[in-house]
């Protein structure tokens, strides 16, 4: 009976050691997991520390468009971290303007950093520079002066200059039809119908398309009307 209870501990024992082994590597590999998470946490809230394109341009020594490629998924990496928790996003314009400035070409982060700044963000005078920035690097794009239009109007209450820069818009290749009408409603609303006629007419006589033109037509005929 002795031998037989003694054959059952030396059965247990070296299961039970496996088993603390398993345990302890498991929690080795858990914590650092954890570890990893925290590190890659504090390098991405660690972006707010990062100097301004200018100054990190030239130490990228060529490779400007890699490191921006590198930012920028660090940039949607902490958006969506923040938009997951507080809602806080602190450094996200400078992120973003180290970006573009390191490869100006990248026209879509102009257009995520309008939209996400104003809208989820409430920083309107960052999509602002940003959405300017854009417009400097990429004049021929309708998306930016349109998302520069709608902010003015939308947050600023600021009709003339919302007409300013969707009738930059409408000017634009690749825009939506209804831009022109949209531009000469702005002018129209803060009372200056002949700036609206004046733009309206400029796109009628740069326009073969008779739709439009006809369209147009209208368009100024009923300020006309209403101006009088």
């Amino acid at each position: 009976m002795h031998f037989q209870v003694k054959i059952r501990k030396g059965i247990r024992v070296p299961i039970l050691i496996f088993s603390l082994i398993g345990i302890i590597i498991s929690m080795y590999s858990l914590q650092q997991r954890i570890d990893h998470i925290k590190l890659e946490t504090r390098a991405i809230e660690d972006l707010k520390y990062l100097p301004s394109g200018k100054f990190l341009k030239p130490a990228a020594l060529g490779f400007d468009e890699l490191l921006a490629d590198l930012l920028w998924v660090k940039a949607v990496t902490y958006f969506g971290g923040h938009y997951l928790t507080d809602k806080q996003y602190d450094w996200l314009y400078h992120i973003l303007d180290i970006v573009t400035t390191l490869d100006p070409r990248f026209e879509y982060v102009y257009e995520f950093g309008g939209i996400v700044l104003s809208i989820e963000a409430n920083q309107i005078k960052e999509s602002i520079a940003l959405l300017k920035k854009g417009i400097e690097n990429h004049p021929g794009e309708w998306k930016l002066p349109f998302l520069l239009g709608f902010i003015h109007f939308y947050y600023l209450n600021d009709f003339e200059t919302a007409g300013h820069y969707i009738s930059k818009a409408s000017l634009l290749p690749g825009r939506p039809d209804f831009l022109p009408a949209l531009a000469a409603r702005f002018y129209t609303k803060v009372n200056k119908p002949q700036i609206a006629i004046e733009f309206l007419t400029r796109v009628y006589n740069s326009t073969n398309d008779e739709r439009a033109r006809r369209n147009i037509e209208k368009k100024i005929k009923e300020i006309t009307t209403g101006s009088k």
